[in-house]
């Protein structure tokens, strides 16, 4: 299922700054992203840099052949295709603003890019379906609600591509978009401006029920962690019987959250970082981030909370990298069920942000995961119960039937 999340998803670890930009020629900004692939990446693909040089050397010249001046961003694209003959969908190119923006997402500052706020799904018989309304968004101003149709957007069809189209047309400008649709079956209409907006990573809600659900959105920020225990030292001084704990549409983010996250349910097992020259174990305990067993000063936990009780994981083909790290994690945990639909596949990797000479970036594969032992991890989690959002039933009712269903696990 294709679904498009208002907000700029990210992932994956450190923080990232553009650097002052020199003037940088294409041809160097080309040799620039081959020196850093064929030193630092570690990812799944078998293709040499030096094969990439070889096949894209001639396009650059070409580019570049009779000017006198031959700026760096006339080689943006073609760097683009080479690190698309990787197919590793965590090594990316992106441009100075783009850098920036992520740079500020990953330092938890608000960015720049305007967003309506709710993650979205395309409905078989036309528009879009809401499936989760973001805080603080304009989405939530405008008071909507799961389970809404959006059908159009300032009269244009939110149908297939055309539809997507207006939909980024209407966010991008930041002038008010009337928005009309139906709730449950009810002709409604609204008119919203998208705004940039800093993504709260945790939210928790207590249910009528006795249970908690505790939305985990990203590990891109820090502090992450610190959320995690926070909200599950409520949830045990509310008494309740069980948690649901939502992984989906969650991309990942910085592997030292996950593991401070983890600390929060669990003793994580170590794993062990893998670079082309070393390898570090990474781990947890008593609220510490630890390094080849050494306690780091940060990031660290202030008062670690531990959740011992029932727990249900809901995870998707949007949950990924770091988020797949906790969720292999929890599976050996007990008293814990993971439900929902298999995950992203790219729960083996870690990456960082290269800020190149021109003010551009690069996201880098630079290390591989691997279990306790030293072998490789699994890339993709099958949930033990398959559940998929029923569409038809969320336009009806509101109720999200993924988490009516972990409900119902855990009210056994």
């Amino acid at each position: 299922m294709k679904r498009a999340a208002l907000v700029l998803a990210l992932a994956l670890t450190p923080s990232v700054q553009a650097a002052p930009a020199p003037t940088v020629t294409a041809q160097d900004l080309f040799d620039e992203v081959v020196y850093q692939l064929a030193s630092f990446y570690s990812g799944p693909s078998d293709v040499r840099a030096s094969d990439l040089r070889r096949k894209y050397l001639p396009e650059v010249q070409k580019l570049c052949g009779g000017k006198p001046e031959c700026a760096a961003e006339q080689a943006y694209g073609l760097i683009e295709q080479l690190l698309g003959d990787l197919k590793d969908a965590h090594t990316n190119f992106y441009t100075p603003s783009q850098l920036e923006e992520v740079g500020k997402l990953l330092l938890g500052e608000q960015g720049q890019r305007r967003t309506f706020g709710a993650v979205t799904e395309a409905l078989g018989a036309g528009g879009r379906v809401v499936l989760e309304v973001l805080p603080g968004s304009a989405a939530e101003r405008a008071g909507w609600k799961a389970g809404d149709v959006l059908r159009r957007v300032n009269g244009v069809a939110l149908d297939g591509q055309a539809g997507q189209a207006a939909l980024g047309r209407a966010s991008a400008r930041g002038t008010p978009a009337r928005f009309e649709g139906t709730r449950q079956g009810k002709t409604m209409s609204t008119v919203l401006t998208a705004a940039p907006l800093q993504v709260t990573p945790v939210s928790l809600s207590l249910r009528p029920d006795g249970l908690a659900v505790l939305r985990l959105r990203h590990f891109n920020t820090p502090g992450v962690g610190q959320q995690v225990h926070d909200a599950l030292r409520k949830v045990q001084a509310a008494g309740t019987k069980g948690v649901i704990l939502d992984l989906r549409w969650n991309s990942g983010g910085r592997v030292e959250e996950f593991l401070l996250s983890a600390g929060a349910f669990t003793d994580p097992t170590p794993l062990f970082l893998k670079t082309r020259v070393d390898a570090a174990k990474i781990g947890y305990g008593a609220g510490r981030y630890l390094v080849n067993g050494k306690a780091q000063e940060q990031p660290r936990i202030k008062t670690p909370a531990r959740y011992t009780g029932p727990l249900v994981v809901l995870v998707d083909g949007d949950t990924a990298s770091s988020a797949e790290f906790l969720t292999r994690t929890l599976l050996g945990r007990p008293s814990t069920q993971v439900i929902g639909e298999a995950t992203a596949g790219v729960g083996d990797t870690a990456t960082r942000f290269i800020p190149l000479t021109d003010g551009s970036g690069l996201q880098l594969t630079f290390a591989r995961m691997l279990d306790a032992g030293e072998q490789p991890l699994g890339t993709r989690i099958t949930p033990q119960v398959g559940a998929s959002v029923d569409l038809a039933g969320l336009t009806r009712t509101g109720r999200d039937s993924v988490v009516e269903q972990a409900a119902t696990l855990l009210n056994r």
